[in-house]
């Protein structure tokens, strides 16, 4: 049984506490947070222990959750590794690029395992249109939420796109050949809405939009290759492809068990400690996400430059 623990338990890590707590093969040793109230409220409720400095955990535990902010991911994803310990570091991986590299390195070095969160690898929808993709060549994607005033250390791109940058980089094995992008801050100093038109080597072409400041919610994914159409919805956990067979138009609903992503995205990480295995999402795959994120905020940047004539 690995030893585990939750640095942040905020919006997203409390749910990690609790999805280790009722784990067989885990045990919540505790949970850590620089808010003492918040810490010991979660470890009250699954019987573990506060605290508020997490090196305390050093020696304790085989495995941690890291969901603290995007700006604190590096210098404690590296501590914790050079320390021996396992983690799971929330997404993005990191704020920069370098930091990515040096929290791969630091787990290689380390023999320690590093996975990401991006969450929605383990969405079961997701997983059930992975199994039927061939060969994408459109996506068009869009991913609107309600502003929250979490998550406002980084933009848009970084918070929600990222997510969606992920799966079409795991279902799109050709380089990025050119990305166009626009996005502009509403509520808060970073962007706020974007949208990126991200074109790959092999011809295929995927348009994301993604906003934090929509009053409708919306998380939809569809894309088309060679006599198919895929259509899901993350949030639904339904999806429908459409495909041209022997001249025939065969409808088929993508309807798998439900379950909880951050449920079988933690059992994932678990398993990868336990045999000492890569993790489905690694530290690289979190390396080329953000690689594509900042891409798309650079262009982001020298579009929102003012002109002068």
């Amino acid at each position: 049984m690995s030893k585990v623990a939750v640095i942040g338990v905020g919006h997203l890590g409390k749910h990690h506490a609790r999805i280790f707590s009722e784990m067989e093969n885990a045990e919540l040793v505790g949970v850590a947070d620089i808010q003492q109230e918040r810490a010991e409220a979660v470890a009250a409720q699954h019987t573990s222990v506060a605290y508020t400095d997490y090196r305390e955990l050093f020696g304790k535990v085989d495995a941690v959750s890291l969901a603290v902010p995007t700006i604190h991911h590096a210098a404690l994803g590296l501590d914790l590794l050079r320390n021996g310990i396992d983690v799971l570091i929330e997404k993005p991986i990191s704020t920069t690029v370098e930091e990515a590299r040096q929290l791969i390195a630091a787990a290689n070095e380390n023999k320690r395992i590093l996975q990401v969160g991006h969450v929605e690898r383990f969405n079961p929808v997701v997983m059930a249109a992975r199994e039927v993709a061939t060969q994408p060549q459109f996506f068009e994607i869009h991913r609107l939420a309600a502003f929250s005033a979490r998550s406002l250390d980084i933009d848009v791109v970084l918070d929600l796109m990222i997510h969606d940058l992920d799966i079409i980089l795991s279902l799109v094995q050709a380089p990025v050949k050119e990305v166009r992008a626009v996005g502009i801050p509403v509520l808060s100093q970073k962007a706020d809405i974007a949208n990126a038109r991200v074109e790959f080597e092999d011809g295929c072409v995927a348009n994301l939009t993604a906003s934090r400041v929509s009053f409708e919610r919306m998380r939809k994914l569809r894309f088309f290759q060679p006599h198919d159409y895929i259509s899901i919805d993350y949030a639904a956990q339904k999806g429908t492809m459409v495909s041209l067979r022997m001249g025939r138009v065969i409808e088929r609903k993508l309807e798998p068990v439900e379950n909880e992503p951050l449920k079988l995205e933690l059992q994932a990480f678990i398993g990868a400690v336990t045999r000492r295995e890569t993790p489905v999402v690694s530290g690289d795959d979190g390396l080329k996400a953000l690689q594509l994120a900042i891409t798309i905020n650079d262009q982001i940047i020298s579009r929102s430059k003012p002109v002068w004539r």
